[in-house]
């Protein structure tokens, strides 16, 4: 049901916050995907060109928001 797939998605993605990536695409207008395992995520930050290393440090049920890993 659409209901389970949306809560399974919900607890998946709270499950990425504090995970580290590399930006596959670039951010652009605050807004880009991420590959992460082997799932493509929306996400929203700064712009930023692909290749850079990030980390979530949000979910939403839209996106993930992430910020440069230090």
């Amino acid at each position: 049901s659409t209901d389970a797939d949306e809560a399974f998605l919900n607890r998946r993605g709270e499950q990425l916050v504090g995970q580290r990536a590399t930006l596959t695409e670039p951010i652009i207008n605050g807004r880009g995907r991420i590959r992460i395992n082997d799932t493509m995520w929306r996400v929203k930050g700064p712009d930023l060109p692909a290749g850079t290393e990030v980390r979530v440090i949000a979910f939403d049920p839209l996106s993930l928001e992430i910020e440069v890993a230090e």
